[in-house]
């Protein structure tokens, strides 16, 4: 029973070959998955908190513009005159009448809000909130035009930010030149009623955590929470905008943050990763739960198939050791009584189809070979796109838009013949077009490029395997035009003589010496090695395979040009005419 012992064993590796690719890959999605969600919730939360503090700032910008339209109004000094002149009906009218636009204007914001205007020459304070008074020491020690925070708690009030507006607003240090301060107030409601709404989209915490290091949560149930978190963040710089991953209350969570200046602010919003993530770990938990089950029932499915299968197998793998030593006359004799006796008359029957199973070999490594032939004939260069690419980045840039079009022209026509696999024997004018589009990419990328080709209406009608030339031509540019200062030229011309087709690449480079023309010819002959250029080995393996004895390529001296001229040479077939 021993000696069975390994088949169950290789049956069980087997399965776990089977099994573990399956978890590492599904292992790999989740994690692509997973970092999938946090670049989109990264995009997300900016987009969404910039749009917040979009909204944030133009009710601030909305309020600061209310001190404009005060200022020009003629209500203040009409004030400031009749107080002066002890005309104390004036005095009532046009305080009436300040006190009814102040209110007036505070009620176009979308927030609540208090407005007020100080009158320092008089000592008077006009005010949408008359339970404040004039306080001169107020005035000395505030800031101009700057909003300022005032958290709940001082001066017994609700918490609130301020801001107070000289008029001129130089005037600030000139109390004789001074006509009037505006002051502008909103509570840290409007703040937290736009966090609360906000966070009820997100589905986490959102808070506004200002440089002084005061929290405003959108509930009042997290001030303390956010409070000890934004103590943590200003402890580094946050920068304009940003997100991090960190530890809130004992879990991982996603935090996002954005500057706010008019409030000198970072509007901060975070959320557990256990709620992000939630969806693919639970789906990533089932697959494993199930993968386990898979395993459990493969396991017993092979110890079943080592109990009940083995030893009939047994005397199989017997026979198979004698056609192992080339002894096909061998026969299994012994009969079963079941499923396997069919599986003893067909390996009887092997012995005399050897012959026409190595044909089947044969023809299965023609078929590897073949799409080998196709892998190499779809390779496209990267580096050759990516220059292409750059160069019509480097030309957009310059504004020359024709020479962006023409190129955009060509390498799409280019890229869209070479990814075409369908046909695999075009006619010889498509892969001349496909040429035609390469030389004109060359000549607009190197400008001291010249070319000519010239072959026979009649053989361009000829079908021609797939990306048979093109390979050449480029060879003769990379290697004889490129390296060579001044300008290059690249010839193609064809003959047919109804039995053979000859298409000869010419440039005008430096060329080979018929000593590395012969080396180079024998390497093009044995199987393909690192040191070996992969296009010209590559279209003379195919001419050869495809067109049989005498086709392929050779090389020699131009006696045109300066370079090396390299022959395509196949045989005419049927299909030609």
């Amino acid at each position: 029973m021993s000696r069975h012992r390994p088949i169950l064993i290789r049956m069980i590796g087997v399965l776990m070959i089977v099994v573990v690719p399956a978890a590492l890959l599904y292992t790999y999605f989740s994690r692509t998955s997973i970092e999938t969600i946090d670049a989109q919730i990264t995009a997300s939360n900016e987009s969404r908190l910039g749009f917040l503090r979009s909204q944030i700032v133009s009710n601030i910008d909305r309020l600061s513009l209310s001190t404009g339209v005060l200022t020009g109004d003629s209500s203040v000094l009409n004030l400031q005159l009749s107080i002066l002149t002890d005309d104390y009906y004036g005095t009532r009218t046009y305080q009436t009448q300040l006190k009814e636009k102040l209110g007036l204007q505070s009620l176009s914001s979308n927030w609540t809000n208090e407005l007020s205007i100080y009158l320092p020459q008089i000592g008077r304070r006009i005010s949408t909130l008359p339970t404040d008074t004039y306080n001169s020491l107020e005035l000395d020690t505030a800031d101009n035009g700057v909003w300022r925070i005032y958290s709940p708690g001082e001066d017994g009030r609700e918490g609130y930010y301020q801001m107070r507006m000289w008029d001129p607003f130089l005037s600030k240090n000139d109390s004789v030149g001074v006509n009037a301060v505006y002051e502008i107030r909103f509570s840290l409601d409007n703040i937290r009623r736009m966090l609360r709404d906000f966070r009820q989209e997100s589905g986490g915490q959102t808070f506004l955590l200002t440089s002084a290091g005061i929290a405003i949560g959108g509930s009042e149930g997290q001030e303390e929470l956010v409070r000890e978190l934004g103590q943590e963040l200003l402890q580094s710089p946050l920068g304009e905008a940003g997100h991090r991953s960190l530890h809130v209350e004992g879990q991982q969570a996603y935090l996002s943050h954005l500057y706010v200046p008019a409030l000198d602010a970072y509007l901060i919003d975070y959320v557990p990763l256990n709620v992000i993530h939630a969806p693919v770990i639970e789906s990533r938990n089932l697959f494993y739960l199930g993968l386990l089950a898979v395993v459990a029932l493969g396991l017993a499915a092979s110890y079943l198939l080592y109990l009940n299968v083995q030893k009939p197998i047994s005397a199989i793998v017997r026979g198979l050791k004698q056609f192992e030593i080339g002894d096909y006359t061998y026969r299994i004799r012994k009969r079963f009584h079941n499923e396997f006796d069919y599986m003893v008359r067909r390996f009887n029957d092997m012995g005399t189809k050897i012959e026409h199973l190595i044909l089947n070999v044969y023809e299965e490594q023609n078929r590897s070979k073949l799409a080998t032939l196709k892998q190499l004939q779809s390779q496209i260069h990267p580096h050759f796109l990516y220059n292409c690419l750059s160069f019509i980045a480097a030309c957009a840039k310059a504004g020359h838009t024709d020479t962006v079009r023409k190129m955009a022209f060509h390498l799409g026509d280019y890229y869209r013949y070479t990814t075409r696999v369908e046909n695999q024997m075009p006619r010889l004018r498509e892969e001349v077009e496909l040429v035609l589009h390469y030389l004109a990419i060359y000549k607009l990328r190197l400008e001291r490029l010249d070319y000519d080709i010239k072959l026979p209406e009649p053989m361009q009608s000829v079908p021609m395997l797939r990306l048979i030339l093109q390979p050449v031509v480029e060879n003769a540019i990379e290697h004889g035009i490129e390296p060579q200062p001044g300008s290059g030229r690249v010839e193609v011309t064809g003959t047919s003589d109804g039995c053979w087709h000859t298409i000869v690449v010419e440039d005008s480079g430096q060329g080979m010496s018929e000593t590395e023309i012969e080396c180079y010819m024998q390497r093009l002959e044995q199987p393909m090695e690192e040191c070996t250029g992969c296009g010209l080995w590559n279209v003379h393996q195919r001419l050869k395979h495809s067109f049989g004895p005498g086709s392929g390529i050779s090389l020699a001296p131009s006696r045109r040009l300066s370079g090396l001229a390299v022959t395509l040479r196949w045989q005419a077939t049927e299909s030609d005419a």
